[in-house]
């Protein structure tokens, strides 16, 4: 039980993280980017980066990286993904408080039936 939520808690984690920008796909089209918004950026050599950005220009982001003035590259950049937080907590929260649920709905089933003698399973 306890391997199957933290297999679920890991796969809740991870999904709940969006890519705005990917070399890839989006070849220099950084329209979804925002300025004063935090994204996690990945630069060619798979360094990541925190990063509050404070502005696009035309061949950087500008922004804030630990209360420290940071530029990066538009050429250097190799995907940008923003983290969901607030939906992770509530994905999360929602998610812990069905297998709660779930255990306490069981674990009572399981003593109403040792108290007529026999258990749900016919053990």
């Amino acid at each position: 039980m306890k391997k199957a939520t933290l297999f679920l808690l890991l796969i809740l984690i991870t999904s709940c993280v969006s890519t705005k920008y990917n070399v890839y796909e989006n070849q220099g089209n950084f329209d979804n980017i925002q300025a004063g918004t935090k994204y996690t950026i990945f630069d060619k050599n798979n360094h990541k980066v925190f990063l509050n950005v404070t502005s696009i220009e035309k061949d950087s982001i500008r922004g804030t990286k630990k209360n420290q003035p940071f530029t990066i590259a538009k050429s250097d950049i190799k995907e940008i993904k923003k983290n969901k937080t607030g939906a992770t907590v509530i994905l999360i929260s929602t998610t812990a408080g069905l297998l709660i649920m779930t255990f306490v709905i069981a674990d009572t089933m399981k003593k109403i039936g040792e108290a007529f003698g026999h258990t749900i399973a016919g053990q």
